[in-house]
């Protein structure tokens, strides 16, 4: 960087050249412009071709090419020239050099003009020799074909084609030899390619382009065309033909594809029928087949009369070539061909069956997920384990049975969600006589199976800002349930039997947390005391 600024320095100011590359042909106006920060004292244009030319706007054009200035003034710091006619002699670097009034060296400015020149058409094509003695590829057997395109300026493109199709695979990396002399360019690539069955008959080209090159596509490609032997190809499974009326004439006909010509043999039952022969009834005849072009022939199997048998008989075909053998298999039908598997194509039918089990696969995750209360509808799963803690809001006798206590416990409390939430709630029970030991009864929750498919009631779940609270005020309540149950102990030993009590929350909505207003329509819900009986003293 630093040797670059002191060299800037030294040999002069900095050229700006509007154009570095130009491709023109010949008798094309070709303009050269060079700027430089600071008024300029001279102007020399250098032109392959042409003598060095000092120009300025006040200079009429001079020289046999009659090259003029070109810009906006000296003064301005504008350099250039115009050729109006490029000849072919002038391919190469124009230069212009320019001398101001604050350097002692030259400013240089180079632009590199290229004057297009055709390459010699048609482009050469070589293929090595296939190793059958009729000049025909076996299938799989490997070709290479090489095309050259010479002498052109800029150097050609070569593209390579098989019939109508771009060949993009099995291409060399293309190889550029430069004539010095003429400043002319050739390129050459390969191409390597096995030769497949889908190939026979097809022409193979290399076509060149090239910036001054008509679209002519016949003069500017080479051509080759290319034969390949192979055995009878298969169907994609049994033929079926419709339209066959009982009682009328039928014809079956069949094409296969094979090179070179195959030989074919008709099979009904156990009689074998070769071309242009008939069954010992006549029933039957064989037609002589017919080629179709590029490795395709026709066979036909004449019914005279088509009865029901033949309906539901099922025809063997048989091809054989040098290459190879096929068997086929032909039914026919009297019902008209179906509109949708006519215009409807293999591929067409597996995506609709490919769409179905997509759909059956979406609406089995919806279900699964409904269900297990995953993904989106966490929430909802959520509000049903909350219905199996807390029980029906709807039928607080549910909860009462759900929620028996252990016999050690002393106070049986249940806390819904509005008193999570900050509300007061008054719960009473009456004694219920001596306390008696009550079993542990484990109760699983049921989910009943229309709950899967429907939003549970949950009426926390609409306030996200009171569900992070719901943690604290639990502990609150069981603190609260705590106290009472000791409260409840102190009376059971003085002899109280009946016990009031009113668990409130009150102090929460203190601390500044919401209160939620419930309904008119909601049900109170009650909590039941539960005395144990005292081991200590005895029964009254």
């Amino acid at each position: 960087m630093l040797l670059s600024l002191v060299a800037g320095a030294v040999l002069g100011v900095t050229v700006e050249v509007a154009t570095r590359e130009a491709i023109v042909s010949a008798g094309q106006n070709v303009t050269m412009l060079c700027k430089v920060p600071v008024p300029i004292q001279y102007c020399r244009i250098e032109v392959p071709g042409v003598a060095a030319l000092n120009l300025n706007p006040a200079r009429q054009p001079a020289g046999p090419a009659m090259i003029s200035y070109y810009g906006e003034g000296l003064e301005k710091g504008y350099c250039g020239a115009s050729v109006p006619r490029v000849e072919d002699k002038n391919n190469g670097v124009f230069k212009c050099s320019i001398g101001t009034f604050t350097e002692d060296h030259e400013s240089v400015g180079t632009m590199t003009v290229v004057v297009a020149r055709a390459p010699k058409m048609p482009p050469a094509m070589e293929l090595t020799q296939p190793r059958d003695p009729q000049d025909s590829y076996l299938e799989g057997e490997r070709f290479l074909a090489t095309c050259v395109v010479p002498d052109g300026r800029p150097v050609a493109n070569i593209t390579w084609f098989m019939g109508d199709v771009m060949v993009t695979e099995g291409l060399s990396r293309p190889e550029i030899f430069e004539n010095p002399k003429d400043n002319l360019f050739s390129i050459r690539q390969n191409l390597t390619r096995e030769a497949h069955w889908t190939d026979n008959g097809k022409e193979l080209r290399c076509v060149a382009t090239h910036p001054i090159l008509d679209t002519d596509v016949q003069r500017n490609s080479a051509r080759r065309r290319i034969t390949v032997k192979f055995g009878p190809k298969p169907a994609s499974g049994d033929i079926e033909q419709f339209g066959f009326t009982e009682g009328g004439e039928g014809t079956i006909t069949v094409r296969v594809m094979a090179n070179p010509k195959p030989t074919f043999l008709w099979s009904i039952g156990r009689e074998n029928i070769d071309e242009g022969q008939a069954d010992t009834t006549g029933h039957y005849e064989v037609r002589f087949s017919e080629p179709k072009g590029f490795g395709e022939f026709e066979t036909k199997l004449h019914i005279a009369s088509v009865t029901k048998e033949d309906v539901e008989r099922e025809y063997r075909l048989q091809a054989t070539n040098t290459i190879g053998q096929q068997d086929y298999v032909v039914r026919i039908s009297t019902s008209s061909q179906p509109r949708a598997m006519a215009e409807m194509g293999a591929g067409a039918i597996v995506g609709i069956v490919i769409a179905v089990l997509l759909v059956l696969l979406i609406i089995f995750i919806v279900v699964f997920a409904r269900a297990t209360g995953r993904w989106c509808f966490a929430g909802g799963a959520a509000s049903l384990r909350t219905g199996e803690t807390g029980g029906d809001p709807e039928d607080p006798g549910k909860t009462e049975e759900a929620k028996r206590l252990t016999p050690k416990s002393r106070i049986s409390t249940s806390v819904n969600s509005e008193q999570l939430l900050g509300q007061s709630s008054d719960t009473e029970s009456a004694d219920q006589g001596p306390a008696q030991k009550k079993p542990i009864i484990k109760k699983k929750a049921k989910i009943p199976l229309t709950s899967m498919f429907k939003k549970a009631k949950d009426k926390v779940a609409g306030d996200s800002e009171i569900l992070k609270a719901a943690v604290v005020v639990e502990k609150d309540a069981e603190k609260a349930a705590q106290q009472a149950a000791q409260q409840g102990a102190q009376d059971a030993e003085q002899g109280q039997e009946c016990v009031y009590a009113e668990l409130t929350h009150a102090q929460e909505a203190a601390r500044g947390r919401p209160v939620v207003v419930r309904p008119d329509d909601d049900k109170t819900e009650y909590a039941e005391i539960v005395h144990t009986k005292d081991e200590k003293k005895p029964d009254k």
